[in-house]
């Protein structure tokens, strides 16, 4: 494998709500024992069309891994971004930092199965602000999962201002589950090093991706909203 991975800086954005960006999955290895090294845009916005710059079979070869697999067409929804990254790779003409690792098997499975729970290690902080809207799923048991990212690829029509919508087109969501919209009145802040470089994430059925609040004994958060 060509790529170096593991985090070599602190990277640090502001104003990333709505900010378009695209990621990548390079996997190593098959069966059950499979990884996949998670790479995030380095630089915001990324141009909606940039992933398509990507040949994933032909970057697969050139990294000498056994797959590549572009996120694309997705929109933050955290007002800032902190995170130990790796350094900047060009992946054909676009620049992403290494930011965590999953197994295979649960990064297919997010793509493709709604409402499962997966893991991924990373060293992240994502913080919204106070006064602003946060969008989330409740669980009846008490777990909060907080939208961090949504994208177009089900429902073009989607844009930050008319996320409060989405709870009426979740035709599969779990019995007793509800999507809700609230305003802060303090800073949330979702940080993996007080849980051990973890983080549990959930897609919707619109592909919608959010992050545990309170998952199970999860310490993340600096309160469950």
């Amino acid at each position: 494998m060509k790529l170096k991975t593991g985090p070599t800086r602190r990277v640090h954005a502001n104003n990333t709500r709505g900010a378009a960006f695209c990621g990548m999955g390079a996997f190593v290895g098959i069966g059950k024992t499979q990884r996949a090294h998670v790479y995030t845009a380095a630089t915001l916005p990324v141009g909606p069309d940039d992933y398509k710059k990507i040949d994933p079979e032909r970057l697969a070869r050139e990294l000498e891994v056994d797959k590549c697999a572009v996120n694309h067409g997705r929109f933050w929804m955290m007002d800032e971004v902190d995170y130990a990254g790796g350094d900047s790779v060009d992946f054909h003409g676009v620049k992403m930092n290494w930011a965590g690792d999953m197994t295979g098997a649960e990064m297919i499975a997010q793509f493709q199965s709604a409402y499962v729970p997966s893991l991924i290690q990373r060293n992240t902080n994502w913080i919204w602000h106070a006064g602003k809207p946060l969008h989330l799923l409740r669980e009846p048991g008490g777990t909060v999962w907080v939208l961090q990212e949504y994208t177009k690829a089900v429902d073009p029509s989607l844009t930050p201002d008319n996320l409060n919508t989405v709870g009426s087109k979740l035709k599969t969501l779990p019995k007793g589950w509800k999507f809700e919209t609230k305003v802060l009145d303090k800073n949330l802040s979702l940080d993996t090093g007080r849980a051990g470089g973890w983080a549990a994430i959930i897609r919707d059925e619109l592909g919608n991706t959010y992050q545990g609040c309170g998952y199970g004994k999860d310490t993340s958060a600096n309160y469950v909203p």
